[in-house]
Formats: structure tokens, sequence, C-alpha cells
């Protein structure tokens, strides 16, 4: 179990060890991101790093609690 739970604190870590160094080199100017931005970061990278497709945030959450989360769709007030 020990082992099982050293990955998933090593994923997590490499997540926001890969957000910071994005800011750190001005891919983003922000270190605000909203959560909507976080879980895109974290499917591009589940992408790109594993090969493996996470939904979306709106699949995932439902249009309502991503606008919540800061998502901002086209064509859309989401005051």
């Amino acid at each position: 179990m020990s082992n099982e739970n050293q990955i998933k604190a090593d994923g997590i870590n490499e997540l926001v060890s890969l957000m910071i160094g994005a800011f750190e080199t001005g891919f983003v100017d922000t270190n605000r991101p909203t959560l909507a931005q976080i879980h895109q970061v974290a499917r591009n990278h589940c992408k790109d790093a594993y090969g493996v497709e996470l939904p979306d945030i709106v699949e995932q959450w439902g249009e309502e609690i991503a606008i919540s989360c800061g998502l901002k769709l086209k064509g859309k007030d989401t005051k």
C-alpha cells in the first residue's frame, strides 16, 4: 500500500512542479489558476505523459460547476 501511495504522491508532485515550471519560464503569466485551468493542465499532462485521455471538466462535473470553477465558454455570458 505504501508503494501505491508513493506513486500517487509523486504524480501529484510532478503535476504541480509542471505548473510551477510553466510559471517560472513565463509560459503562464499568473500564479492564480482557476480550478478549470488546473483540471485542463491535469488532462494535458495525463495525455502527454501517460497516453491517458481524461474527460473534460464539463463531461466530468457538468456545465454549471465547470463555469463556477472558472471555465469560460465561447458565446456564453459566464459572469
